[in-house]
């Protein structure tokens, strides 16, 4: 497994940055941490699929797109 340390994610027009780690997978999603959680001081509102955050002193919001398959296992 690779690890992009640091990299530079643009979310609306926040610049945040996070730790990549990059996997083998034919799936093209992107899982957040706790830690990121904690350091942009995120709510989370799932049953209004909205994702709220703060980066560079400013409140941001939005949109979250499930995506459900089939096969998925725990």
């Amino acid at each position: 497994m690779e690890i992009v340390e640091n990299a530079q994610l643009k979310i609306m027009d926040a610049l945040v940055s996070i730790n990549i780690y990059i996997v083998d997978s034919t799936k093209k999603e992107l899982l957040i941490g706790l830690n990121w959680f904690s350091k942009y001081k995120v709510d989370l509102i799932l049953t209004e699929n909205k994702l709220k955050f703060e980066a560079q002193g400013r409140k941001f919001e939005v949109k979250i797109i499930n995506t459900i398959f089939n096969n998925a296992k725990i």
